[in-house]
């Protein structure tokens, strides 16, 4: 099930990713300091989205834990 969520989770989000990336992109076209600017962007995004992916897990296996002491 886990495997399953972040999956489903990593569908919903690119949609979003996409849509935020065509939102900051000037209507000139992108010049050097807008890549580096939307690389920073998309790497920071990734470490976001493997932070969270972490969490979920944590927070499952404390769940596991809890339901183990039971």
């Amino acid at each position: 099930m886990n495997k399953m969520a972040r999956s489903n989770r990593e569908n919903a989000v690119l949609p979003v990713q996409l849509a935020h990336e065509r939102a900051w992109q000037p209507r000139g076209g992108l010049n050097e300091d807008a890549f580096k600017r939307l690389g920073l962007l998309e790497r920071l995004e990734a470490e976001n989205a493997q932070l969270r992916d972490s969490v979920v897990d944590l927070m499952l296996q404390i769940q596991a834990l809890r339901d183990g002491a039971r």
